[in-house]
């Protein structure tokens, strides 16, 4: 695929600005977000900024006020990109021509990535549906080929946690499922163990959250910056260190229910990114748990829509999986 080239000059006059700032990251806050920190770097190492008119390749180059930063010929290369097929062992909870609804375990990737290229769900869907699905057996070859059908995601859910995902096998169901998200009338809901014990039974979280890549977590509360996320939580049972609760989700933010628990004091059990690993509890077992697995408290156990093509209801629910149902267990 040939170079996408950006016919934009970009120019930047720095009025105010914190000591020993990165180029790299104040880049990475002014440009769009299609500008990955790896494009950015490539963008410099390749000699496209200006600093007062001086080329400027170090990353790490230290801003000062009053820079003017000039950048030119930016392009993003597009490589090529195939997904493979897999024979991958999927729990499929429902399934017709137009979509699925899979239970996925815990750490197991959904889509391949530069760090997991192969061994995803999504490799394994594909593999999947590619096989003909004929009710007898031919005793001569097909003539013709049977046309294959697609795997396209509706919905993805955090390597470390489970639960329920929908995979439509046609581009227009992609986009009837996704307006379906945009409208809310896709009703997602989780189980989630949550350190401490929650006062209220049913609470309700409104709040921006944004892509922080400065700190530690991947995700932040900000007053102003980010997009505006709604998620509500009811109380099932209190037990001895920890609560569990039911989420529902009204808007799709990465990692909203983890960033909002957190914001309320009680972060998922075992999230060690927002501080989930940190329970006061002596049992051993416990925090044998912590240390060794890298699974988060969470499940994504109901599901419900409206099929893209029948306009019929669809609800789909699956148990938990046996490391929350033995954590329960350890602590009543």
């Amino acid at each position: 695929m040939p170079k996408q080239i950006i016919k934009k000059y970009y120019k930047f006059f720095i009025e105010k600005i914190k000591p020993k700032t990165r180029l790299d990251n104040y880049l990475i806050e002014k440009l769009p977000r299609m500008y990955t920190r790896s494009i950015i770097h490539k963008i410099i190492i390749l000699g496209n900024v200006y600093i007062n008119k001086n080329k400027i390749i170090k990353k790490k180059y230290n801003l000062k006020k009053k820079d003017i930063i000039e950048i030119y010929n930016l392009y993003i290369k597009k490589a090529k990109w195939f997904l493979k097929s897999e024979k991958i062992k999927i729990n499929i909870i429902y399934e017709d021509e137009y979509l699925l609804i899979i239970n996925k375990q815990f750490n197991s990737v959904v889509h391949p990535g530069t760090s997991h290229p192969k061994g995803t769900i999504l490799n394994g869907i594909k593999c999947y549906l590619e096989k003909p699905k004929i009710p007898f057996k031919i005793p001569f070859k097909i003539p013709f080929k049977i046309p294959l059908k697609k795997p396209y995601l509706a919905n993805r859910i955090d390597k470390e946690t489970s639960g329920l995902i929908l995979v439509g096998t046609d581009e227009n169901i992609l986009k009837n499922l996704s307006k379906q998200f945009t409208l809310n009338l896709i009703k997602k809901k989780y189980i989630a163990l949550v350190n401490g014990n929650l006062e209220k039974n049913n609470l309700t979280i409104s709040s921006n959250i944004r892509r922080n890549r400065n700190k530690k977590y991947n995700m932040d509360i900000s007053k102003f910056r980010g997009k505006v996320c709604l998620s509500t939580f009811q109380v099932i049972e209190r037990l001895k260190y920890i609560t569990v609760l039911k989420c529902r989700l009204y808007t799709g933010r990465t990692h909203q229910i983890r960033v909002h628990l957190k914001q309320l004091g009680h972060p998922i059990f075992n999230d060690k990114k927002y501080g989930g690993d940190q329970i006061l509890c002596k049992k051993k077992i416990i925090n044998h748990i912590i240390k060794t697995s890298n699974f988060i408290a969470l499940h994504a156990n109901s599901l419900e829509l409206i099929h893209p093509i029948f306009r019929n209801k669809i609800k789909s629910n699956s148990i938990i999986p046996y490391q929350i149902y033995l954590l329960i267990k350890l602590m009543t």
